[in-house]
């Protein structure tokens, strides 16, 4: 990133699993450190764990990007619990990064205290974006 642009905030995507897109959570923690160590300002894309949400924030994630559903798959935050915890333990922001099918889903997660809804598929996919 500082190479080619000469930014220091990025996002980092761990996957574990190619079908479903889920995130490593190990090596994502791991990696997160190595970026902070070397002066970058990282959002990660983590599950819905609340306790690896914390670990994330606490190795000096600048924000939390926890899935609701699988990457692409459209189903709409599937742990409403989970992200609400997230929500009101963060320190910094929760973006919902994946499986935001619909407007209404998006709202949900509004709803439920995140600072923001990442919409990609559904509006790349979209008819009339």
């Amino acid at each position: 990133a500082r190479e080619a642009g000469g930014w220091d905030l990025v996002k980092l995507e761990v996957l574990s699993d190619p079908k479903t897109l889920f995130p490593d959570m190990e090596e994502t923690l791991r990696s997160l450190k190595l970026l902070v160590a070397d002066g970058f300002q990282v959002m990660v894309y983590c599950s819905d764990d609340p306790v690896y949400a914390k670990k994330l924030e606490e190795a000096g994630a600048v924000a939390i990007m926890p899935l609701g559903a699988p990457i692409g798959s459209g189903l709409g935050i599937q742990n409403r619990v989970n992200l609400r915890i997230i929500v009101e333990n963060a320190k910094v922001p929760v973006l919902v990064d994946a499986g935001v099918g619909t407007a209404s889903d998006a709202a949900i997660g509004m709803e439920l205290g995140c600072d923001a809804i990442l919409m990609n598929t559904a509006i790349a996919e979209a008819k009339d974006p």
